[in-house]
């Protein structure tokens, strides 16, 4: 029999025209009743993310309604949780009631909110509704945005027509999404929009240009690639791949054996680019080479080994009271002034800044508990900053380490840091998008809504020795979803750099999700 309450919550749905199937499955009403019952007696983000999980396998209207009604709550993590669980739901009728209201709802922010549902879901029944949302004269960026986003997780080339003006719209977010859809959806035909946002005056859209060129490969985009080539920054790299993905040739950051092989071509008859088979061997080919070899570049700055063509860096250094511990595997650090990993970790730092040029700018962050800058933003690299840089950098030290912990033993813990010394993860990560974990922007489920990504960052050399131990979230798992949230829209890469006894998962899967390189210094 189905509880007095699901059958109360039936008859309002019905009341308020939801379209509810014939036979809902009781006990998946029941479920949802049963969490309505108990979710608000839950007060920690813990306890909290896990009664939204319940509600996973229990798809139905009701269920629908609630998740809705919790992409928009206070916490994050919930309204994460809440977006990961609707995704997990895969039946149209499950949504009809929104999908059908979409263009006539009038509350922007919640049609955005609910296109990005639709998208993460990747309900295709829903593709008219967002293209007739994201079409309507006053749709905001917003929409837009997450429109282009859900038609391209929906894999409908049908978005084509939408696609050429988006790819000139106003907002940078849009036209980077646009033109991560012409990649997603492989819509060759629109290689030739790509161009001029080769020379956005927003980086991020040109990254995401580079990308799509190199995905749908339209011949036109080489020379204008070889020219943003020329221009020093991180692009280069993606501007290197880009080209190889077109013409099959591999010159790497070279520009001008680039344009000298580009003038040759142009000037053979007939000559085309190689066919996407013949572009496979080519690549093949390319992989097995380096597998052996190695690819590197000469003369580019680098931190630990990884080297970087960017000109606008931000080093977070990790101070917290276990750095000031001993490396375990001493054979492999000889040389330092000591065997402290902070020592080793230091002297990597130094080692980068002497590297940097005056077409580099910079800025360090140091954390544990809490968060503390070298400079409020970014700032040449030339003599007198990297002097300065040097000189903040030798005068850090681990914050609760053996001093501390030594004046604690001694009765004078007023003295000491130690809770001062400990880990906030979540901190430092957010920092490259601007972002307080404590005060987090106000919006829904996105990072692009209420952030703004005109910011020249866009590579972060990461290093820490453990595990989050403190800060608003902790979970390593949901650091990351943090992190990739925000970067959606901002593509900073993240390098990551392990140092000590601890398992290094968490830094390998930050810098792989977001386009890094990771290294592991040792025990």
């Amino acid at each position: 029999m189905i509880h007095r309450l699901a059958l109360l919550l039936l008859m309002v749905l019905l009341a308020l025209g939801f379209a509810v199937a014939q036979d809902p499955d009781p006990e998946r009403l029941q479920a949802v009743v049963e969490f309505q019952r108990f979710f608000r007696k839950f007060k920690t983000e813990a306890e909290q993310r896990e009664a939204v999980l319940t509600l996973r396998g229990q798809e139905c209207v009701p269920a629908v309604a609630e998740l809705l009604d919790l992409c928009s709550h206070k916490s994050a993590v919930v309204a994460r949780t809440a977006l990961e669980v609707l995704a997990s739901y895969k039946e149209t009728a499950s949504f009809r009631p929104w999908i059908d209201g979409l263009v006539d709802n009038k509350d922007a922010a919640q049609k955005a909110m609910l296109i990005r549902v639709f998208g993460a879901a990747k309900l295709k029944g829903a593709r008219d509704a967002v293209l007739a949302a994201a079409g309507e004269p006053k749709a905001t960026s917003q929409i837009r945005y997450e429109a282009l986003r859900a038609l391209a997780e929906f894999g409908d080339k049908g978005a084509a027509p939408l696609l050429p003006a988006m790819l000139k719209d106003a907002d940078a977010l849009v036209r980077m999404a646009a033109a991560d859809a012409v990649a997603r959806l492989e819509l060759d035909e629109l290689g030739k929009e790509l161009v001029p946002l080769l020379q956005d005056e927003q980086w991020q859209v040109q990254a995401a240009a580079v990308g799509a060129a190199g995905r749908v490969r339209p011949q036109v985009a080489v020379q204008p690639l070889i020219d943003l080539l020329q221009q020093k920054g991180r692009l280069q790299t993606e501007c290197a791949e880009a080209l190889f993905q077109i013409t099959g040739f591999e010159f790497g950051l070279d520009a001008n054996r680039w344009q000298e092989q580009w003038t040759k071509l142009m000037a053979i008859e007939g000559w085309r680019i190689p066919t996407r088979e013949e572009l496979e061997k080519k690549a093949a080919a390319r992989k097995k080479y380096n597998e052996i070899y190695g690819q590197k570049e000469a003369g580019l700055p680098s931190f630990a080994g990884i080297p970087t063509t960017s000109t606008n860096v931000l080093f977070i250094i990790d101070v917290s009271g276990s750095m000031d511990d001993l490396v375990v595997e001493r054979e492999k650090f000889q040389g330092y002034a000591d065997d402290k990993k902070f020592t080793v970790v230091r002297a990597q730092l130094l080692s980068a800044l002497e590297s940097l040029n005056e077409s580099t700018n910079f800025n360090m962050v140091s954390f544990a508990s809490d968060l503390t800058q070298w400079k409020q933003k970014l700032v040449p690299a030339n003599i007198v900053n990297r002097e300065a840089a040097k000189s903040w950098a030798q005068r850090l030290k681990p914050i609760g380490g053996t001093e501390d912990q030594n004046l604690a033993a001694a009765g004078l813990g007023g003295l000491a840091d130690l809770d001062g010394g400990k880990t906030n993860t979540i901190k430092a990560v957010l920092y490259p998008f601007g972002v307080d974990p404590d005060n987090p922007p106000k919006g829904p489920l996105t990072g692009g809504d209420k952030v703004s990504i005109k910011n020249k960052l866009d590579t972060v050399y990461f290093l820490s020795d453990g595990r989050p131990s403190v800060g608003k979230i902790i979970d390593t798992l949901e650091i990351l979803k943090e992190v990739r949230r925000y970067n959606e829209a901002f593509r900073i890469v993240f390098h990551t750099i392990a140092i000590g006894e601890f398992q290094k998962e968490f830094l390998r899967d930050l810098a792989v999700q977001n386009g890094g390189v990771f290294i592991d210094l040792g025990r």
